[in-house]
C-alpha cells in the first residue's frame, strides 16, 4: 500500500513496490501497470509509469521517478505544495485521494507479476549456455 509523508512543503508518495520492480514490469508486462474499469471493465482508468526526476501523480496515473534512500529502494514521487493554508492532510486527501485509491488497487496485483517475471526469466536464463 502506498504511503504519504509530508515534510514542510514536500509531499512524498512512496509506493509499496521497488522502483526496479516497476521498471521490470514496464519492460516485460506493461499492460500490468494499467488499472481497467468502466462499464465493461476494459477501459483504462489509471496507470503507473517510471520516469526520471521527481515524478507526478493525478487522477489518471502515477509516474515514479526516484527511489527511497534506504535499502528498500521503494519507488517515490516528490511533490511540492507551497502556500497551503489550513490542514495540509485535508489538502493532500482532496488532491490525491482518488489517485491513491487507484494506485493501491493496482499495486495489490503487482507482486504476483514480479514473481511471474522472475520465474520466467530464470527459466530462460537456465536455457542459455555460453560456449568457451
Amino acid at each position: 500500500m502506498a504511503k504519504i509523508v509530508i515534510a514542510g512543503d514536500a509531499v512524498v508518495v512512496t509506493s509499496a513496490m521497488k522502483l526496479e520492480e516497476l521498471r521490470d514490469i514496464k519492460k516485460y508486462r506493461p499492460a500490468a501497470l494499467v488499472l481497467k474499469g468502466g462499464e465493461d471493465g476494459k477501459e483504462p482508468i489509471f496507470a503507473i509509469n517510471v520516469t526520471n526526476g521527481n515524478g507526478d501523480i493525478n487522477q489518471y496515473g502515477a509516474s515514479f521517478g526516484a527511489a527511497t534512500r534506504d535499502d528498500k529502494k521503494l519507488a517515490t514521487i516528490t511533490l511540492v505544495a507551497p502556500g497551503v493554508e489550513g490542514d495540509i492532510k485535508e489538502f493532500v486527501a482532496d488532491k490525491l485521494g482518488s489517485a491513491l485509491i487507484n494506485l493501491n488497487k493496482l499495486e495489490e496485483t503487482l507482486p504476483g507479476v514480479v514473481q511471474s517475471i522472475a520465474a520466467e526469466k530464470a527459466q530462460v536464463m537456465g536455457a542459455i549456455s555460453v560456449a568457451q
